[in-house]
Protein backbone atom coordinates (compact mmCIF):
# COMPACT_ATOMS: atom_id res chain seq x y z
CA UNK A 1 0.00 0.00 0.00
CA UNK A 2 2.83 2.39 0.86
CA UNK A 3 4.38 1.87 -2.59
CA UNK A 4 1.21 3.12 -4.31
CA UNK A 5 0.12 5.77 -1.79
CA UNK A 6 0.31 9.35 -3.06
CA UNK A 7 0.65 12.06 -0.42
CA UNK A 8 0.03 14.80 -2.99
CA UNK A 9 -3.17 13.27 -4.43
CA UNK A 10 -4.58 12.75 -0.94
CA UNK A 11 -3.47 16.16 0.35
CA UNK A 12 -7.01 17.59 0.39
CA UNK A 13 -8.19 14.79 2.69
CA UNK A 14 -5.20 15.32 4.98
CA UNK A 15 -5.94 19.06 5.00
CA UNK A 16 -9.53 18.38 6.10
CA UNK A 17 -8.28 16.07 8.86
CA UNK A 18 -5.81 18.73 9.99
CA UNK A 19 -8.58 21.35 10.21
CA UNK A 20 -10.58 19.00 12.43
CA UNK A 21 -7.56 18.28 14.64
CA UNK A 22 -6.71 21.94 15.25
CA UNK A 23 -10.32 23.18 15.53
CA UNK A 24 -10.66 22.95 19.33
CA UNK A 25 -7.33 24.63 20.00
CA UNK A 26 -7.90 27.37 17.43
CA UNK A 27 -11.38 28.16 18.77
CA UNK A 28 -10.04 28.30 22.34
CA UNK A 29 -7.28 30.73 21.35
CA UNK A 30 -9.64 32.97 19.35
CA UNK A 31 -12.21 33.00 22.17
CA UNK A 32 -9.71 33.92 24.90
CA UNK A 33 -9.42 37.66 24.02
CA UNK A 34 -13.22 37.94 24.32
CA UNK A 35 -13.23 36.65 27.89
CA UNK A 36 -14.31 33.11 27.01
CA UNK A 37 -11.92 30.70 28.72
CA UNK A 38 -11.99 27.11 27.43
CA UNK A 39 -8.76 26.15 29.17
CA UNK A 40 -8.17 24.64 32.60
CA UNK A 41 -5.78 27.36 33.77
CA UNK A 42 -3.44 26.35 36.58
CA UNK A 43 -2.06 28.66 39.26
CA UNK A 44 0.82 29.69 36.97
CA UNK A 45 -1.63 31.43 34.64
CA UNK A 46 -4.83 31.98 36.64
CA UNK A 47 -3.30 32.84 40.01
CA UNK A 48 -3.72 30.90 43.25
CA UNK A 49 -1.90 29.84 46.40
CA UNK A 50 1.41 28.03 46.85
CA UNK A 51 2.65 26.16 49.93
CA UNK A 52 6.13 24.90 50.77
CA UNK A 53 6.46 22.01 53.26
CA UNK A 54 9.52 20.35 54.80
CA UNK A 55 8.76 16.62 54.76
CA UNK A 56 12.12 15.40 56.15
CA UNK A 57 12.17 12.62 53.57
CA UNK A 58 13.07 12.34 49.90
CA UNK A 59 10.23 13.65 47.73
CA UNK A 60 9.83 10.73 45.31
CA UNK A 61 7.05 10.33 42.70
CA UNK A 62 5.18 8.18 45.23
CA UNK A 63 5.40 10.94 47.82
CA UNK A 64 4.17 13.49 45.24
CA UNK A 65 1.15 11.30 44.54
CA UNK A 66 0.50 10.98 48.25
CA UNK A 67 0.67 14.77 48.70
CA UNK A 68 -1.75 15.43 45.84
CA UNK A 69 -4.21 12.82 47.08
CA UNK A 70 -4.11 14.10 50.67
CA UNK A 71 -5.02 17.70 49.76
CA UNK A 72 -7.34 16.97 46.81
CA UNK A 73 -10.49 17.23 48.96
CA UNK A 74 -9.56 20.80 49.90
CA UNK A 75 -7.75 22.04 46.79
CA UNK A 76 -9.62 20.16 44.07
CA UNK A 77 -8.26 18.40 40.99
CA UNK A 78 -6.07 21.32 39.92
CA UNK A 79 -3.57 20.78 42.73
CA UNK A 80 0.02 20.06 41.70
CA UNK A 81 3.10 19.21 43.74
CA UNK A 82 6.81 19.20 42.84
CA UNK A 83 10.05 18.65 44.80
CA UNK A 84 11.93 21.78 45.75
CA UNK A 85 14.88 22.90 47.88
CA UNK A 86 17.21 20.06 48.84
CA UNK A 87 14.80 17.37 47.66
CA UNK A 88 13.08 16.90 51.02
CA UNK A 89 10.76 19.85 50.52
CA UNK A 90 7.59 19.93 48.42
CA UNK A 91 5.97 22.88 46.65
CA UNK A 92 2.18 22.59 46.44
CA UNK A 93 0.22 24.80 44.04
CA UNK A 94 -3.55 25.16 44.31
CA UNK A 95 -6.37 27.46 43.29
CA UNK A 96 -6.86 30.50 45.53
CA UNK A 97 -7.82 29.23 48.98
CA UNK A 98 -9.52 30.99 51.86
CA UNK A 99 -7.86 31.11 55.30
CA UNK A 100 -10.15 28.31 56.44
CA UNK A 101 -9.24 26.07 53.48
CA UNK A 102 -5.54 26.79 53.99
CA UNK A 103 -5.82 25.48 57.52
CA UNK A 104 -7.68 22.40 56.29
CA UNK A 105 -4.87 21.73 53.81
CA UNK A 106 -2.32 22.23 56.57
CA UNK A 107 -4.11 19.73 58.81
CA UNK A 108 -4.32 17.23 55.96
CA UNK A 109 -0.55 17.48 55.39
CA UNK A 110 0.18 17.16 59.12
CA UNK A 111 -2.01 14.07 59.39
CA UNK A 112 -0.71 12.37 56.26
CA UNK A 113 3.00 12.92 56.92
CA UNK A 114 3.01 13.25 60.75
CA UNK A 115 4.33 16.80 60.57
CA UNK A 116 4.69 19.54 63.16
CA UNK A 117 3.18 23.01 62.72
CA UNK A 118 6.52 24.51 61.63
CA UNK A 119 6.78 22.08 58.67
CA UNK A 120 4.87 24.63 56.60
CA UNK A 121 7.73 26.92 55.60
CA UNK A 122 6.03 29.30 53.20
CA UNK A 123 2.60 30.35 51.88
CA UNK A 124 2.27 32.74 48.94
CA UNK A 125 -0.47 34.15 46.75
CA UNK A 126 0.21 34.18 43.01
CA UNK A 127 -1.50 37.09 41.26
CA UNK A 128 -3.28 36.53 37.92
CA UNK A 129 -1.18 39.45 36.65
CA UNK A 130 1.91 37.23 37.00
CA UNK A 131 0.10 34.62 34.91
CA UNK A 132 -0.58 37.20 32.19
CA UNK A 133 3.11 38.09 32.13
CA UNK A 134 3.91 34.41 31.68
CA UNK A 135 1.42 34.14 28.82
CA UNK A 136 2.98 37.14 27.10
CA UNK A 137 6.46 35.68 27.56
CA UNK A 138 5.28 32.33 26.17
CA UNK A 139 3.79 33.96 23.06
CA UNK A 140 6.94 36.02 22.46
CA UNK A 141 9.26 33.03 22.85
CA UNK A 142 7.09 30.99 20.46
CA UNK A 143 7.11 33.73 17.81
CA UNK A 144 10.87 34.16 18.07
CA UNK A 145 11.37 30.38 17.83
CA UNK A 146 9.11 30.18 14.74
CA UNK A 147 10.94 33.04 13.00
CA UNK A 148 14.37 31.55 13.75
CA UNK A 149 13.26 28.16 12.45
CA UNK A 150 11.87 29.76 9.30
CA UNK A 151 15.23 31.46 8.77
CA UNK A 152 17.16 28.24 9.40
CA UNK A 153 15.04 26.12 7.02
CA UNK A 154 15.17 28.87 4.36
CA UNK A 155 18.97 28.97 4.52
CA UNK A 156 19.34 25.18 4.54
CA UNK A 157 16.69 24.46 1.86
CA UNK A 158 14.53 27.29 0.47
CA UNK A 159 11.83 29.71 1.62
CA UNK A 160 8.95 27.46 0.57
CA UNK A 161 10.38 24.59 2.60
CA UNK A 162 10.71 26.96 5.55
CA UNK A 163 7.17 28.25 5.12
CA UNK A 164 5.72 24.72 4.90
CA UNK A 165 7.73 23.64 7.96
CA UNK A 166 6.49 26.60 10.04
CA UNK A 167 2.88 25.93 8.96
CA UNK A 168 3.32 22.36 10.20
CA UNK A 169 4.91 23.63 13.40
CA UNK A 170 1.88 25.84 14.06
CA UNK A 171 -0.36 22.90 13.13
CA UNK A 172 1.33 20.59 15.66
CA UNK A 173 1.16 23.14 18.48
CA UNK A 174 -2.53 23.76 17.75
CA UNK A 175 -3.18 20.01 17.86
CA UNK A 176 -1.42 19.92 21.24
CA UNK A 177 -3.53 22.86 22.44
CA UNK A 178 -6.64 20.99 21.27
CA UNK A 179 -5.58 18.13 23.56
CA UNK A 180 -5.38 20.59 26.48
CA UNK A 181 -8.91 21.82 25.71
CA UNK A 182 -10.52 18.43 25.06
CA UNK A 183 -8.94 16.62 28.03
CA UNK A 184 -9.00 19.74 30.25
CA UNK A 185 -5.35 19.31 31.18
CA UNK A 186 -4.04 21.99 33.57
CA UNK A 187 -2.32 24.80 31.69
CA UNK A 188 0.82 25.65 33.65
CA UNK A 189 4.55 26.00 33.04
CA UNK A 190 4.50 22.47 31.59
CA UNK A 191 2.43 23.91 28.76
CA UNK A 192 5.28 26.20 27.69
CA UNK A 193 7.81 23.38 28.00
CA UNK A 194 5.58 21.06 25.96
CA UNK A 195 5.03 23.67 23.24
CA UNK A 196 8.74 24.39 22.85
CA UNK A 197 9.50 20.64 22.82
CA UNK A 198 6.97 20.15 20.01
CA UNK A 199 8.54 23.09 18.16
CA UNK A 200 11.87 21.29 18.06
CA UNK A 201 10.44 17.86 17.27
CA UNK A 202 8.16 19.14 14.50
CA UNK A 203 10.99 20.93 12.71
CA UNK A 204 13.26 17.89 13.04
CA UNK A 205 10.60 15.62 11.50
CA UNK A 206 10.05 18.05 8.61
CA UNK A 207 13.79 18.33 7.95
CA UNK A 208 14.00 14.55 7.44
CA UNK A 209 11.41 14.76 4.67
CA UNK A 210 12.78 17.94 3.07
CA UNK A 211 16.29 16.52 3.06
CA UNK A 212 15.04 13.56 1.03
CA UNK A 213 13.14 15.91 -1.31
CA UNK A 214 16.30 17.92 -1.96
CA UNK A 215 18.28 14.78 -2.80
CA UNK A 216 15.60 13.51 -5.16
CA UNK A 217 15.40 16.90 -6.86
CA UNK A 218 19.07 16.58 -7.78
CA UNK A 219 18.65 13.01 -9.04
CA UNK A 220 15.31 13.44 -10.82
CA UNK A 221 15.30 16.88 -12.42
CA UNK A 222 12.73 15.91 -15.06
CA UNK A 223 10.16 14.57 -12.64
CA UNK A 224 7.22 16.68 -11.46
CA UNK A 225 7.11 18.13 -7.96
CA UNK A 226 4.30 15.75 -7.08
CA UNK A 227 6.33 12.73 -8.18
CA UNK A 228 9.39 13.91 -6.24
CA UNK A 229 7.33 14.47 -3.08
CA UNK A 230 5.59 11.09 -3.32
CA UNK A 231 8.92 9.32 -3.83
CA UNK A 232 10.53 11.24 -0.94
CA UNK A 233 7.63 10.53 1.42
CA UNK A 234 7.83 6.80 0.69
CA UNK A 235 11.61 6.79 1.18
CA UNK A 236 11.53 8.72 4.48
CA UNK A 237 8.35 7.13 5.87
CA UNK A 238 10.04 4.29 7.74
CA UNK A 239 12.66 6.57 9.29
CA UNK A 240 9.99 9.04 10.44
CA UNK A 241 7.84 6.31 11.97
CA UNK A 242 10.80 4.61 13.70
CA UNK A 243 11.98 7.92 15.17
CA UNK A 244 8.47 8.65 16.43
CA UNK A 245 7.96 5.21 17.97
CA UNK A 246 11.34 5.29 19.71
CA UNK A 247 10.43 8.58 21.36
CA UNK A 248 6.88 7.51 22.19
CA UNK A 249 7.86 4.31 24.00
CA UNK A 250 9.45 6.29 26.83
CA UNK A 251 6.76 8.96 27.04
CA UNK A 252 3.85 6.50 27.02
CA UNK A 253 5.46 4.70 29.97
CA UNK A 254 5.31 7.98 31.90
CA UNK A 255 1.58 8.24 31.17
CA UNK A 256 0.91 4.83 32.74
CA UNK A 257 3.45 4.94 35.58
CA UNK A 258 4.07 8.62 36.43
CA UNK A 259 2.41 10.95 38.93
CA UNK A 260 -0.32 13.30 37.74
CA UNK A 261 2.02 16.26 37.16
CA UNK A 262 4.19 14.14 34.84
CA UNK A 263 1.16 12.59 33.15
CA UNK A 264 -0.23 16.06 32.42
CA UNK A 265 3.06 16.84 30.67
CA UNK A 266 3.39 13.50 28.86
CA UNK A 267 -0.09 13.48 27.29
CA UNK A 268 0.28 16.71 25.24
CA UNK A 269 3.86 15.74 24.33
CA UNK A 270 2.57 12.40 23.01
CA UNK A 271 -0.17 14.13 21.01
CA UNK A 272 2.31 16.67 19.63
CA UNK A 273 4.88 14.04 18.60
CA UNK A 274 2.26 11.95 16.78
CA UNK A 275 1.01 15.12 15.10
CA UNK A 276 4.59 16.03 14.13
CA UNK A 277 5.10 12.68 12.43
CA UNK A 278 1.77 13.02 10.61
CA UNK A 279 2.28 16.61 9.48
CA UNK A 280 5.87 16.13 8.29
CA UNK A 281 4.74 13.30 5.99
CA UNK A 282 1.23 14.22 4.90
CA UNK A 283 1.17 18.03 5.19
CA UNK A 284 4.65 19.58 4.88
CA UNK A 285 5.82 17.76 1.75
CA UNK A 286 2.55 18.07 -0.26
CA UNK A 287 2.26 21.73 0.79
CA UNK A 288 5.79 22.32 -0.54
CA UNK A 289 4.81 20.76 -3.89
CA UNK A 290 1.68 22.93 -4.02
CA UNK A 291 3.70 26.10 -3.38
CA UNK A 292 6.25 25.14 -6.03
CA UNK A 293 3.52 24.56 -8.64
CA UNK A 294 1.93 27.93 -7.88
CA UNK A 295 5.34 29.55 -8.22
CA UNK A 296 5.77 28.05 -11.70
CA UNK A 297 2.28 29.15 -12.74
CA UNK A 298 3.02 32.69 -11.58
CA UNK A 299 6.07 32.76 -13.85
Amino acid sequence: MLKTFSATKNFKYCAILSVLLVAAGLVALLAAPFGVNLFNLDIDFAGGTSFTYQLNEEVTPDVIGKVEDSVADVAGKTVSAVPTGDGTQVLIKTKSLSSEDREKLHEAMKTTFSLEDDARQDVQNVSPAVGKDMQAAAVKSSLVAALLMLLYITIRFDFKSGFAAVICLIHDVLVMISAYVIFQLPVNMNFIAAALTIFGYSINASIITFDRIRENQKLSRRESYDAIVDKSVRQSFTRNINTTLTTLFTIVLIIFTGVSSLVNFAIPITVGIVSGAYSSIFVAAPLWALLKKHQNKAK
